[in-house]
């Protein structure tokens, strides 16, 4: 399988070159990588747990569509390795960040809410809840940079990268971009519908949750073959984006309700009145639901553009 790339050489009737399906991940995989060292030399710089988002979306960026071919993760398993180490390393940076973050969102709820609403040290404990946490996890993510599995981690990337362009990757080049992109579609469809089944909040949380899993994976694999139709791909990823911020959105308020709940046992513990976390659990429950009742439309749309995309790839 291969796709017509146009060259950088400018003029009228510059020539086009043809690039595998190999060599376009391999591409998207050294941006990637590029990316991750880039925020290594961030953090080093200024040491401080929101200089690393752009590295934590490179690693689940490269993660998310390596995973995409399926057939090479089945038999391939340097590539299954590969990927579980980006998906360590992602978690494991990213952690201090996403508690800065939650601490952020729940520090503004608190100030929107009228005096009177406001019962207790109720800033003073979220401060605290996340504080020590944020620490712990930053130390961690840092110590992790510092250590060998990072460098380990970025040498096989690059290993891959180079396995690839030179198109010894198996199930790659032998399998056509529209089964990679259907299999990518029918994941996201049962994922929908287990949305829709779920009855029990928790249940429709962690459903939400997969959904939005199987939303970016696509998404970024759509990203790595951009160049098979730049204008129509575009389209797509812009309609999975906003579905995936949504998604984010309703994960977002998800885990601030578990956070909530744990601030609120520490606040009994303490004898502390929990009335203001009562409401603020409460915002988090309603923010949920309008994602979810934005959703099916959101989903649709989305889903719109990308299936214009198997058309697409069914004709290169």
């Amino acid at each position: 399988m291969s796709i017509e790339i146009p060259t950088n050489t400018p003029g009228a009737g510059a020539p086009a070159t043809t690039a595998s399906a190999s060599v376009l991940l391999a591409q998207y995989l050294h941006t990637q990588r590029e990316t991750m060292l880039d925020g290594r030399i961030t953090v080093e710089t200024h040491d401080d747990p929101d200089s690393v988002p752009e590295m934590v979306i490179a690693s689940r960026r490269a993660r998310s569509v390596l995973s995409a071919h399926r057939r090479t993760v089945h038999t391939e398993p340097e590539v299954r390795r590969l990927i579980e180490e980006l998906r360590w390393f992602g978690i494991s940076v990213g952690a201090a960040h996403e508690m800065r973050t939650q601490s952020a969102r729940l520090h503004a709820a608190v100030d929107v809410l009228r005096p009177r609403y406001v019962r207790g040290p109720v800033r003073d404990r979220i401060t605290e809840y996340f504080g020590e946490r944020t620490r712990l996890a930053w130390v961690a993510a840092r110590d992790l940079l510092g250590s060998p599995r990072f460098p380990a981690m970025i040498k096989d990337l690059k290993a891959e990268e180079r396995l690839l362009r030179g198109g010894i990757v198996a199930g790659i080049d032998d399998v056509d971009n529209t089964v990679v992109l259907s299999a990518l579609l029918d994941r996201v469809r049962s994922r929908m519908r287990a949305v829709e089944s779920a009855r029990e909040e928790d249940a429709r949380d962690a459903a939400v949750h997969a959904l939005r899993k199987a939303i970016r994976r696509t998404r970024y694999y759509l990203e790595s073959v951009h160049d098979l139709a730049p204008a129509r791909t575009a389209q797509a990823c812009e309609g999975m984006t906003a579905l995936q911020d949504l998604l984010g959105e309703h994960q977002d308020a998800v885990v601030a309700k578990h956070h909530l709940i744990q601030i609120t046992r520490e606040a009994e513990n303490a004898q502390e009145s929990t009335f203001t976390y009562g409401l603020l659990l409460q915002r988090e429950i309603d923010r949920t639901t309008q994602c979810s009742e934005a959703l099916p439309s959101a989903y649709w749309r989305s889903l719109r553009d990308a299936r214009v995309m198997e058309d697409v790839h069914a004709k290169s």
